[in-house]
């Protein structure tokens, strides 16, 4: 024993004594076989990559049947292949690892945000004074942008993180991460981020604490509420004005956890920086500077229009309009209205009606301006008059100018039109043979919100590059209207929102579905008593794709896939016909693809409001028909599935031809009392309990008396 011991001792000296620092490693570059010695950075909490540091630099190491037991602060050393992985230097395969010591510590180097590059690269670093843009939301998987004394930078959260869904710091914090790269650029010169470990690597920079986002309400053409919430009892108070300077201040009294500050003497159709603050003491809680508008005097007409056909049927008195054919000719005459400004924000045209709409508004004396994507053909924009000024997304930033907006004399407050929805102007795939929407809304605040977005990629910034620097919430005739930009405003944490706030019912029609945390929301709102989803997804087998997953887990699901014609929606309504509830529609050109929530220009609108939730409503159900049998699920179980005895004394069973995959039994308030995959359910003390159970066709909800 004590020779192999020795042996085993010596084995390990000579491999570290072979071993070069990291940074002499590093300069050998791709291809080269290396042996390191340094510290783990981080265990699983990033995922199966390990990052690992020495003196001189840092080392990500990817091969998780060799690293996957290392954990933060074991020393290792390691030899294997150094390979580019979208711009990270990372190990390779790993040919030998050896853990040295355990319960090491690196201490983060102090940098600013210019600094984060191939010179501190898979190392630990640490920034003072970060202000993240988005404080208040949620830390979902993808990029968030922060700023730093004037400097920008950005963290990613991936999947799995202890920070996944908590809610992202209000005021400056300390930063702490690793440092790590993700481009498909060549030469790979950008896509820097930075990547936190958990919450002990944001650290406050005081006690009192914002506890909540700065949430606005009461919107009026004169005036806002903003509400919020800190960790202790504060005053209230703000700093405001129209540029982010701040020309007033709003001294609030009391001493509370729960604020609320009106603004009045506002303009209509205005946008105002605000800074919430709270004092308590010598401690002071600043909030994200936030931009918010007021109501406009705008008519606040929104008018949806469908290119195939609708089942009115279903109407509650506004019916959904099918205009088939037309879509272009629509264009046109909304267009036609332009008296002097008409920027135009389209992925990809083909059509002559529309071009013609656009040279006559130029000749008429128009300021015209469009934007369009690189990667398509967009053959339409050679039949512009040549002096209206076209922009093409700069390729640099992964992703596409994927939007399809127009925004008609912005500044006026009768004539101010916006254009959304999912349609491209190709003629005639997406303007006549594909299932797509377009909506029009009449609201100057909603107008100037798109021009904002509009300006700063004229100003060319696209992509990940852009910033969330415009209004979101917007009173239009009479109702709410939310307004999201990608990939800056956090799309997908919205239609998550959206998503666990139905009550009674969600229905989407998707192109494209991809996105884990979207679909595990859906699931699980589909399993509360009560909650009914259903869902229609062109590419049902994309990479990626959550078809399967929701169907498994007994999401009602339909397929588009070969169907003549892709169906290319990208909407959801929430609980449509439901008065009590809050019935809202969510549509654009945002797929539900980190895609589109990281990388790609896109533009999302959701509006509560009864009647086009139902119209909506009209169009999704004249789809669901044509895809499946009419027949509604329950009465179809009702064939197929029993529940026996019932009444029981305590026991029952569920019996099905079915594939049944899970029963979730609630108690009569609709509290989950349990979930099973057993047919045999047990239920010992007496009353009324329901069960809802899971199968391939959907879900069923059944009644049960326990005596």
């Amino acid at each position: 024993m004590k020779k192999t011991t020795t042996f085993i001792f010596a084995s390990l000296l000579s491999i570290i004594g072979f071993a070069q620092d990291i940074a002499t490693a590093r300069a050998q570059g791709v291809g080269a076989t290396v042996t390191i010695t340094g510290t783990a950075t981080n265990g699983d909490e990033l995922g199966p990559i390990r990052y690992i540091e020495d003196a001189t630099a840092g080392m990500a190491i990817y091969d998780p049947g060799v690293m996957g037991a290392v954990l933060r602060g074991d020393e290792v050393t390691v030899t294997g292949v150094l390979v580019d992985y979208n711009g990270l230097m990372e190990m390779q395969p790993v040919n030998s690892n050896s853990v040295n010591s355990s319960s090491n510590s690196v201490l983060p180097q102090l940098i600013t945000p210019l600094q984060i590059g191939e010179d501190t690269e898979s190392e630990l670093i640490q920034i003072d004074n970060v202000i993240f843009n988005s404080g208040g939301s949620l830390f979902i998987v993808g990029t968030h942008d922060f700023e730093s004394n004037g400097e920008t930078g950005k963290i990613y959260i991936k999947a799995g993180s202890p920070l996944e869904n908590s809610m992202i710091p209000m005021g400056a914090v300390t930063l702490i991460g690793i440092c790590s790269q993700y481009t498909f650029m060549v030469p790979a010169n950008d896509g820097y981020q930075i990547l936190p470990r958990d919450s002990a690597d944001i650290i406050p920079t005081g006690a009192l604490l914002f506890t909540s986002a700065v949430t606005q309400s009461n919107i009026t053409t004169t005036s806002f509420d903003l509400n919020w919430t800190v960790s202790d009892s504060a005053s209230t108070n703000c700093n405001f004005g129209i540029t982010p300077a701040f020309t007033n201040v709003i001294n609030g009294s009391g001493n509370t956890t729960t604020h609320t500050i009106t603004i009045t003497g506002l303009t209509p159709a205005t946008f105002y920086y605000v800074e919430c603050y709270s004092v308590s003491g010598s401690d002071t809680a600043f909030s994200t500077v936030g931009l918010y508008s007021t109501a406009s005097n705008s008519s606040g007409i929104i008018r949806p229009y469908f290119n195939h056909s609708v089942d009115n049927s279903f109407s509650n008195g506004v019916d959904a309009q099918n205009i088939m054919t037309s879509f272009n000719d629509t264009i046109k005459a909304y267009m036609d209205l332009a008296q002097s400004t008409l920027d135009i924000c389209v992925y990809n045209a083909s059509d002559a009606t529309i071009a013609t709409a656009i040279n006559d508004a130029y000749n008429r004396g128009v300021s015209v301006r469009y934007i369009a994507d690189d990667d398509v053909v967009n053959s339409m924009l050679s039949s512009l008059d040549p002096n209206i000024p076209i922009l093409y997304r700069d390729p640099s930033p992964a992703g596409i100018m994927h939007n399809k907006f127009i925004i008609i004399d912005a500044n006026t407050t009768n004539n101010s039109w916006i254009m959304g929805g999912s349609t491209n102007w190709t003629n005639p795939s997406n303007l006549f043979n594909d299932y797509n929407n377009l909506i029009f809304v009449q609201d100057e605040a909603v107008a100037k919100a798109y021009t904002l977005e509009f300006e700063e990629m004229w100003g060319g910034v696209f992509g990940h590059n852009k910033s969330d620097n415009t209004p979101h919430n917007f009173i239009v005739g009479g109702s709410e209207v939310e307004v999201y930009f990608s990939p800056s405003d956090q799309t997908t944490t919205q239609i998550n929102n959206l998503i666990e706030n139905v009550d009674y019912s969600l229905e989407f029609g998707l192109l494209s579905f991809t996105r884990d945390d979207l679909a595990q929301t859906i699931i699980e709102k589909n399993a509360e008593f009560g909650v009914t989803a259903r869902g229609i997804i062109e590419d049902q087998n994309s990479t990626g794709g959550e078809f399967a997953n929701l169907q498994s887990n007994g999401v009602n699901m339909r397929s588009h896939m070969g169907i003549s014609h892709s169906f290319h929606h990208k909407y959801a309504i929430a609980d449509a016909d439901i008065l009590g509830s809050d019935p809202t529609v969510l549509t654009g050109s945002h797929n539900w693809s980190s895609n589109a929530e990281n990388n790609s220009d896109e533009n999302t609108l959701i509006i509560h409001d009864a009647t086009i939730a139902n119209i909506y409503l009209q169009e999704f159900e004249k789809r669901w028909g044509e895809l499946g049998t009419p027949t509604a699920i329950d009465e179809l179980i009702d064939i197929e599935l029993s529940v026996f005895p019932n009444p029981t004394a305590g026991k029952v069973t569920v019996k099905s031809d079915l594939e049944i995959s899970q029963i979730y039994l609630y108690a009569i308030d609709g509290k989950l009392i349990s979930v099973n995959k057993k047919s045999e359910i047990e239920i010992y003390t007496k009353g009324t309990y329901f069960l809802k159970i899971f199968t391939v066709k959907g879900s069923t909800v059944r009644k049960i008396v326990v005596e």
